[in-house]
């Protein structure tokens, strides 16, 4: 299998199957990002995409000092952030807002019905977080990247990683306790 750097290497050089490999690589991951930053299935494909489109269009100007991965992330965090950005706008100028979608999920066979409920109620509270304390738990809990990727990623200090990762759990926490009886949060 090619590494990122080959693959990036070949699509240089105008082979466009080497790219593909690279979407099929990180598509998966990408995605999870973005329906969990948007909270909404067609928000996180056009995020996707444009995230995918960004990052060939910028292959040019990428410097291997960080990683691939690390990079696409970056990419990804602020399309997100620039798409919550102009929905905020295209919000302010419409009188009715329209109902958020639910979260979408990847469906897994060892949940059971009473667990992917609470699951799905879990991932609705995520949703409510501030945008700067969601993104840094998606990526840590969810994407399960290291701090210093989230560094990189994010752009702020590790301090500020840190800072904004526990006062994330902690609003969770507390939104949690107060939408879901602790006997099925404990179970």
């Amino acid at each position: 299998m090619n590494t990122d750097n080959e693959l990036i290497t070949r699509t240089r050089a105008g082979d466009q199957q080497a790219f593909a490999g690279l979407i099929d690589r990180y598509k998966a991951r990408i995605f999870h990002t973005t329906s969990r930053i948007l909270g909404n299935r067609e928000d996180a494909e056009e995020a996707s995409q444009d995230t995918f489109l960004r990052a060939y269009r910028g292959l040019e100007s990428f410097r291997e000092e960080a990683t691939f991965s690390t990079w696409i992330y970056r990419i990804c965090v602020n399309t997100c952030l620039n798409l919550l950005e102009s929905r905020k706008r295209f919000k302010a100028q419409k009188i009715e807002s329209t109902p958020a979608a639910e979260l979408p999920f990847v469906e897994s066979p060892e949940f059971d019905f009473a667990e992917e409920d609470l699951r799905e109620r879990i991932l609705a509270v995520i949703e409510t977080l501030p945008v700067k304390y969601r993104t840094v738990l998606v990526l840590f809990h969810i994407q399960h990247l290291a701090y210093q990727e989230i560094v990189e990623i994010v752009q702020i200090p590790m301090s500020s990683v840190k800072t904004h990762l526990f006062r994330a759990r902690a609003m969770l926490r507390e939104r949690l306790l107060d939408k879901i009886p602790h006997e099925e949060l404990v179970a």
